[in-house]
């Protein structure tokens, strides 16, 4: 018999576990690196454990409980590309159940309470999800660069194409600029060097760095946040014509923009992905993403 729930939030750069026994009653909390299944399942898969892990010893529990009294709901980035989903529940966990879903279908339980709604999550990627007449509908999400619209990982790489390009004289001087171009000992090799091996997470690291040059009123940095604005502001209004008509706006970027897009009809969120997560374990009703 399961006699605790687990739920677990995975993105590009933290995996976030969160135990709560039958009554509700939260035990304890974990964290540790990433676990987007894109950049690896295996890596993905230890995150995940290293957290509940964490958040086991936090509550006090054996081993033994871990391995046959928990029930968990994973909300991983990347787990609407099947051959992601599958492959990580291939993977051996020492738990009496785990079911898999996507972070944003998480967030979206956790933010209205395991009804219907709609989510963006704009964190180190971002991702649209509306969950509407039973049925999940994404939009955009589909990895850095190519997609994540809005997100931190996509600020960093305009804020280093536009300092490499402040750096040629093409863009007016920028003392956000001057600091992501000293962080690289001005050496245009090493950031094609760092960019070649560079993950999102990397990328998302410059984020707050757009935000504290904003606050004091760098030009560029401004510049680089009103785009970011825009980005998001095109999906919620593509969600909002898809028939979302309650949209919770997420994620470390998402939040600190949400003054600026307050002329949009957003609902704020009733809980976490965490939350939802835990919704996800104990019930099957909810739409599974690959049957």
């Amino acid at each position: 018999m399961i006699e605790y729930w687990v739920g677990v939030d995975g993105g590009g750069t933290h995996t976030r576990a969160r135990i709560r026994d039958r009554a509700g009653r939260l035990l304890g909390e974990g964290r540790a690196a990433g676990s987007n299944l894109e950049l690896g399942i295996a890596l993905a898969h230890g995150n995940v454990l290293a957290a509940i892990e964490q958040a086991r010893i936090e509550a006090g529990l054996t081993e033994d409980a871990q391995q046959q009294r928990m029930g968990v709901g994973l909300a991983l980035a990347s787990a609407e590309l099947a051959d992601c989903y599958h492959a990580m529940l291939t993977m051996p966990f020492p738990f009496a159940s785990v079911r898999l879903t996507s972070d944003a279908f998480g967030a979206c339980l956790g933010a209205f309470g395991g009804e219907e709604g709609a989510i963006l999550i704009a964190g180190t990627g971002s991702a649209g999800l509306i969950y509407r007449h039973g049925q999940l509908h994404t939009c955009s999400g589909r990895g850095f660069p190519i997609s994540d619209l809005g997100s931190g990982a996509w600020l960093g790489l305009r804020v280093i194409q536009q300092s490499l390009l402040c750096h040629d004289g093409i863009l007016p001087p920028s003392t956000l600029a001057i600091r992501l171009l000293d962080h690289f000992k001005r050496d245009q090799a090493e950031v094609v060097r760092w960019a070649a091996r560079a993950i999102p997470a990397d990328y998302g690291r410059f984020a707050p760095w757009v935000f504290d040059a904003a606050s004091d009123g760098d030009e560029l940095a401004c510049q680089l946040l009103d785009e970011t604005c825009q980005q998001l502001a095109t999906l919620l209004e593509g969600m909002r014509q898809l028939g979302a008509d309650r949209i919770a706006l997420l994620g470390g970027i998402g939040m600190r923009l949400a003054p600026r897009l307050a002329h949009l009809p957003l609902v704020s969120p009733g809980a976490d992905a965490l939350e939802g997560a835990i919704l996800f374990a104990r019930s099957e009703a909810y739409p599974c993403l690959h049957p």
